[in-house]
């Protein structure tokens, strides 16, 4: 009898514990894609500029891509860079952390735009505080300029669920 009722206070007790823990789960859209972005739980998702656009546009721009790391309590990293295939008089790199609110990316912060001249490679990173709760994702703006000529494409990560 002794024996049934410590199993039973010790099944209480673990039920309470875990009735205390706070888990927030990302929200029923995980797994969808908004305005190209897959809704994910990861802790690093990263994206580039589309291989077609660059064909129709480039002798400079090579590509541009973004990257969004979940470094936990709140915190993440935004970096993203910006590559020619030879050297241009200015290549650039702006990066927009995005949160999605309702079905829209919104904009909470901006990175840059830095700048690199008579250089082929530009990037940039920073840390950012965020809000818990939502997806964010990065899209990054990437230019490459030589003389009259200038070329542009975009990138965007997927989103990433913030606890």
């Amino acid at each position: 009898m002794k024996t049934k009722s410590k199993w039973l206070v010790f099944i209480l007790l673990f039920s309470f514990i875990l009735a205390s823990i706070n888990v927030q789960a990302a929200d029923d859209r995980l797994g969808t894609i908004v305005d190209g972005s897959l809704l994910t739980e990861d802790t690093v998702v990263e994206g580039f500029s589309r291989q077609s656009e660059l064909i129709e546009r480039g002798t400079y721009l090579s590509n541009g891509n973004g990257r969004l790391s979940n470094n936990g309590n709140r915190s993440v990293n935004v970096y993203g860079s910006t590559s020619g295939n030879r050297t241009c008089d200015q290549i650039k790199v702006t990066l927009y952390l995005q949160r999605l609110v309702g079905n829209s990316w919104v904009t909470v912060y901006t990175l840059g735009p830095k700048t690199a001249t008579n250089s082929y490679f530009v990037s940039n990173s920073k840390n950012y505080t965020v809000t818990g709760g939502y997806y964010y994702r990065v899209k990054g703006s990437h230019t490459a300029i030589k003389g009259t000529t200038t070329e542009s494409t975009s990138s965007y990560t997927d989103g990433l669920w913030i606890k």
